[in-house]
């Protein structure tokens, strides 16, 4: 038998913004020096309409973690992982719930936990919190993928997949949850810029067991990489006011001219061409990523309408985000093979084949 993936669970906080809503909290909080109307136009090029976070207040649509700009830095680090333990299990609970449930397996039955996030830390994690409010087994095998960035989530297949590859009788669920909006900054940078205008909060998850039923979509290959020459384009610390994020313009530029090489040799390692696939994953780390990598792979233009399409309902949501755009994929009934790709800090490459 070969593993499966049974079934995708995703969840979004109730607090959500519109994007007009969401540059008038970005003007909140960034300085004098930051030119009338940047704000706004950044917002307008992300090409989000919506996104969800845990610090919105659903009914009014109002938020008081972040105070205006008086010249300061914002809340501490600790302050903001004060947040993320306190949402992160509830939002990460419901993703996984509906994976279960939809999968139909029960909680008693799943051997492993795979969770995945880079937005949060505390011991216990939310793995342990999980195992309880789920109702699974205390002597079930953790394993948590922990500050990979939005790749994170393929990351956390490979692993699933190797788990359940392993074991004929095991059930790995995979949980992925980011609190995003944590980290927005009081910052005049133009990355730290973006950074506030593209990132949102968000859980998913998935359920994985070796099985024959070819409803559910096989795992082919998981491959990673790390790109030459490519460290200082991208970066995410920990600072002392929130983790703190470096993205150069050109990363767009770099993918498209080294990925379609390395995609070829992914592919050819799963016995397949370009041609064949019939639905594309790629993280939206921005448009301008996925516009590229779907001109330089000569993609029909239909292929980047999933990711885009999440884009838009969600923002970038780091790790959760691919696996919300792979339940897309087959709730629009894409024709598989699917590849499913993700960048990092590195920047490092990361990609799954299902078939």
């Amino acid at each position: 038998m070969t593993v499966r993936m049974l079934a995708i669970g995703t969840a979004t906080p109730p607090g959500r913004l519109t994007q007009e809503r969401t540059a008038a909290l970005g003007r909140t909080f960034a300085p004098t020096s930051v030119a009338e109307g940047a704000i706004e136009a950044l917002h307008r090029r992300t090409r989000i309409e919506e996104r969800a976070s845990v610090l919105i207040d659903a009914a009014t649509g109002d938020q008081s973690f972040y105070p205006p700009n008086d010249g300061g830095d914002g809340p501490t680090t600790a302050a903001r992982m004060a947040v993320f333990e306190r949402e992160s299990l509830a939002l990460a609970q419901r993703a996984a719930t509906a994976a279960l449930r939809e999968s139909g397996v029960e909680p008693s039955r799943v051997t492993h936990l795979v969770t995945v996030s880079c937005t949060g830390f505390a011991s216990p994690g939310v793995d342990q919190l999980l195992v309880n409010a789920l109702g699974l087994h205390a002597s079930i095998g953790r394993t948590h993928v922990g500050f990979m960035g939005c790749h994170g989530a393929l990351n956390g297949i490979a692993v699933a997949n190797a788990l359940a590859a392993a074991d004929p009788g095991a059930v790995v669920l995979l949980c992925c949850v980011e609190l995003c909006s944590l980290h927005m900054h009081y910052s005049d940078r133009v990355d730290q810029l973006i950074a506030n205008a593209l990132f949102a909060d968000g859980a998913a998850a998935a359920v994985f067991s070796q099985s024959t039923n070819g409803e559910h979509p096989q795992v082919r290959g998981c491959r990673s990489w790390l790109v030459p020459d490519t460290a200082e384009l991208m970066s995410w610390h920990i600072g002392d006011h929130g983790f703190v994020m470096t993205l150069a313009p050109k990363v767009p530029e770099r993918l498209s001219q080294v990925v379609p090489g390395w995609m070829d040799s992914v592919l050819d390692s799963c016995d397949l061409r370009r041609s064949e696939v019939g639905g594309w994953a790629i993280h939206p780390g921005g448009p301008r990523i996925v516009d590229a990598l779907a001109a330089a792979l000569g993609m029909p233009d239909y292929s980047a309408q999933d990711s885009l399409e999440v884009l838009r309902q969600n923002g970038n949501m780091s790790s959760p985000t691919i696996l919300f755009i792979l339940d897309r994929m087959r709730r629009e009934k894409r024709p598989r093979p699917w590849v499913a790709m993700a960048f990092g800090p590195g920047l490092a490459a990361e990609a799954v084949v299902l078939v």
